[in-house]
C-alpha cells in the first residue's frame, strides 16, 4: 500500500470499544464517496491469536477502504498498523451506557464468552450489569476471566493516546448536530491531513452525514446518551464509583464523585 493519493484515502481503521456506536461510524465513513468497507475483515482479539488470513486482509487494504474491530491496545497491534502507515478512528463512549448496553447484548450471542453466565437461571439483568462492572470468573469452564469496568475499558481506551489515533466520544456525534458536524470535521481533517479532499470539507462533511440511518443498525438498541440513569439503582451508582468513579472522571464524563 502506497499513500499516493492519485488512487484515493490511504486505507485505515475505525477501532472501538463494544457498544460505543462502532455502526454509527460506519454509517458516517460510507458517506464518504466510493469508501469501502467488508465486515468479513473485522479483526477481533490479541494479535498473536489472528490467522495469517485476517493479518493479510488488513495489508492487502486498497485506497477508499477501511477495517473494523474491537481491539484492546497492544504494543504488537501499534507496531502493525504503524508498519502498514495505518491511521485509526478510535470510538468511545460513556462507560456507563456502554456496561447497560452489553448487558443486553450479551445474552443474544451465543459465541460470547459470558453467555452462559449471563443466561444462567435467577441471573438477573441487575445481577448482569454488576458482573461487568466488578468482573469475575464465568460459569464455564475457560481461562477467560472478565476484568473490572475500569480495567476493561483502559486496556482499550490506552489507543487514545498513541499516535495516529483520533478518538471520537459517541457523545460528539449524537448530542447535537453542531457537536456532529464539528466532530466529523475533525474526522475528515484527521483522515485527509494535507491532501486535497474531493468536493470540498463542508460537502464531504455533510454527504457523510446524510449517510447516517440508525434504523438500519444491526445492533442498534437505544444508542441514547445517558440511558444508565433509568437503570442504576443506588447499589449500582455506588458500585460503579467504587470501581470506576475516576475513570469517567479522567475521560471528563463526570467533574466529581458526586452524580
Amino acid at each position: 500500500m502506497d499513500s499516493n493519493n492519485k488512487n484515493g484515502l490511504h486505507p485505515f481503521m475505525l477501532n472501538s470499544i463494544p457498544k460505543s456506536g462502532t455502526h454509527l461510524l460506519k454509517q458516517i465513513l460510507l458517506g464518504i464517496p466510493g469508501m469501502q468497507h467488508h465486515p468479513d475483515k473485522g479483526m477481533f482479539g490479541h494479535y498473536q491469536y489472528q490467522t495469517a488470513k485476517h493479518l493479510e486482509n488488513i495489508r492487502n487494504l486498497s485506497h477508499n477502504e477501511f477495517a473494523n474491530g474491537h481491539l484492546f491496545y497492544t504494543s504488537e497491534w501499534e507496531s502493525f498498523f504503524n508498519e502498514l502507515k495505518l491511521k485509526q478512528i478510535f470510538v468511545l463512549r460513556d462507560p456507563r451506557d456502554i456496561v447497560v448496553s452489553y448487558a443486553y447484548f450479551i445474552p443474544t450471542l451465543p459465541i460470547h464468552p459470558l453467555y452462559s453466565t449471563f443466561q444462567q437461571e435467577g441471573f438477573t439483568h441487575k445481577d448482569r450489569i454488576k458482573f461487568l462492572i466488578e468482573g469475575g470468573q464465568p460459569i464455564t469452564k475457560t481461562k477467560y476471566v472478565q476484568p473490572d469496568v475500569s480495567e476493561w475499558f483502559t486496556s482499550f481506551s490506552k489507543w487514545s493516546e498513541r499516535e495516529n489515533v483520533f478518538t471520537v466520544k459517541f457523545e460528539d456525534l449524537t448530542s447535537s448536530h453542531l457537536k456532529r458536524i464539528q466532530t466529523v470535521h475533525r474526522i475528515v481533517k484527521f483522515l485527509w491531513d494535507e491532501q486535497p479532499v474531493p468536493f470540498t470539507r463542508p460537502v464531504m462533511v455533510g454527504k457523510m452525514i446524510q449517510n447516517i440511518n440508525p434504523e438500519t443498525s444491526p445492533t442498534y438498541r437505544k444508542g441514547k446518551i445517558g440511558g444508565w440513569k433509568e437503570e442504576f439503582d443506588k447499589e449500582l451508582i455506588t458500585l460503579f464509583k467504587q470501581y470506576a468513579g475516576q475513570l469517567l472522571i479522567d475521560l471528563q464524563y463526570e467533574k466529581n464523585m458526586n452524580w
